[in-house]
């Protein structure tokens, strides 16, 4: 008996909703469209904070343990938050390459010679970088790491 009134007040709720729906769908829409951005503009808000809290801790620990100026301290804390920032971007794009690395392993057969010449460059890679000696990977991850910083003047 109790789940059949609980049942009534359900129906009659989606029956309200649906009155709404049908009678001012604009201002439905209108408001769920705020309520979506006030709760995204809230939570940016809080990563800012958040974020800014604790670049400042950094920047107060940096200066009273080295010792440094402002500007060698903004500068020494922004490479941590870089770094710290790097791994959960390399766990991403792993498991980017590995979602599509299952997509490429689903295509039908029509399409087998692309899905054969992408495992055979892939083990090309992958063979050719195990073969190098750790001096010149050093070498690539510096070059590469070169040029992003390079790259970051462009955007800034």
């Amino acid at each position: 008996m109790i789940s059949s009134t609980y049942q009534k007040i359900f129906y009659s709720l989606a029956l309200i909703g649906i009155v709404v729906m049908v009678t001012i769908p604009d201002m439905v829409i209108d408001l769920s469209t705020q309520f979506f951005h006030l709760v995204f503009q809230i939570i940016f808000e809080v990563a800012h904070v958040t974020f800014e809290t604790v670049e400042t801790m950094l920047d107060h620990l940096v200066e009273n343990l080295f010792h440094t100026e402002l500007h060698d301290t903004q500068v020494i804390v922004y490479y941590i938050i870089v770094s710290i920032s790097a791994y959960p971007l390399y766990r991403l794009a792993r498991a980017i390459l590995r979602i599509l690395f299952r997509l490429i392993n689903s295509i039908p057969t029509a399409y087998t010679s692309y899905k054969i010449k992408w495992l055979l460059l892939r083990q090309d890679i992958a063979y050719f970088w195990q073969k190098l000696p750790f001096i010149v990977k050093l070498k690539w991850l510096l070059i590469a790491t070169g040029a992003l910083y390079l790259a970051s003047f462009l955007v800034m």
